[in-house]
C-alpha cells in the first residue's frame, strides 16, 4: 500500500473487533510518531498507551461517553510537553551538527529564540504545540491504515479528567485520544469540498482550478 492508497482508504472507525494488537504493531505505530517533523526539531509530543479495561472504562466516561474510546484494544492518548520548548538551543545544536542548519545559526538564532520564550504565553505555546503533535499523530494514522488497523482522532473530552485519571502533569497537556484497532465496520469516504474550493491562486479567492 503506498501513501495515497493509505490517505484514500482512511476513515475514522467507530467499531473495532475485540482482537488485541500486537506489540510490534503499537511500537511501529510509534515509530511513525516518533520520526514526525516538528517546529525546530523541538518534538513536544507525548504518548501514553492505554490497554487496561478499567482505565478505558474512565476515559470513555471522560470522553462524554463515546462507546468506541472502551471498545479499541487500544487508546494512544496522545499528549505534548510544554517543557520541551525550554529545549530549544539543544536541538538546534543537533540541526547544526547534522548539518541541516548553518553554525551561525547558534550566535543568531538561539538568542533570538531565548529571547521570544521570556515573553510566550501558555496559548502561543499551545497553538504551536498543537500543530506539531497533529502531524505526529496523522502518522500513526495512516500507519495505522498500511497494517490493517484502524483509528478515530477524539477531541471532545474533559481535559482535566483525563490528566487526573492517567497522571498527567501540569506542564503536559492532553492534544487528542487516539483508539486503535482492527476495525469491525468499512465506512463510506464521507464528503469532501472539491479542490476549486479550497485552493487559490497567488491572492485568496482566485480560482486556481
Amino acid at each position: 500500500m503506498d501513501v495515497r492508497e493509505a490517505i484514500k482508504n482512511r476513515r475514522s472507525i467507530r467499531k473495532f473487533k475485540p482482537d488485541p494488537i500486537p506489540e510490534e504493531k503499537i511500537r511501529l505505530l510509534l515509530e511513525g510518531a516518533r520520526l514526525a517533523p516538528s517546529g525546530t526539531n523541538t518534538q513536544p509530543w507525548r504518548f501514553i498507551v492505554v490497554k487496561d479495561d478499567d482505565t478505558k472504562k474512565k476515559l470513555q466516561t471522560a470522553a462524554h461517553n463515546q462507546r468506541h474510546v472502551k471498545s479499541a484494544p487500544v487508546i494512544i492518548v496522545c499528549c505534548a510537553d510544554l517543557k520541551a520548548f525550554r529545549e530549544f538551543p539543544e536541538r538546534v545544536d543537533e540541526l547544526i551538527e547534522s548539518g541541516a542548519l548553518p553554525e551561525r545559526t547558534r550566535e543568531v538564532f538561539i538568542p533570538y529564540l531565548k529571547k521570544g520564550m521570556s515573553t510566550v504565553t501558555k496559548d502561543a505555546l499551545m497553538i504551536a504545540v498543537a500543530a506539531n503533535v497533529a502531524i505526529a499523530v496523522e502518522h500513526i494514522v495512516l500507519q495505522a491504515v498500511e497494517i490493517g488497523l484502524g483509528t478515530c482522532w477524539v477531541r471532545w473530552y474533559e481535559d482535566e479528567k483525563v490528566k487526573e485519571i492517567l497522571d498527567i502533569p501540569d506542564h503536559v497537556e492532553v492534544m487528542a485520544l487516539l483508539p486503535v484497532g482492527v476495525p469491525d465496520e468499512d465506512p463510506a469516504q464521507r464528503p469532501r469540498l472539491e479542490l476549486g474550493q479550497i485552493v487559490f491562486s497567488g491572492k485568496y479567492g482566485e480560482k486556481y482550478f
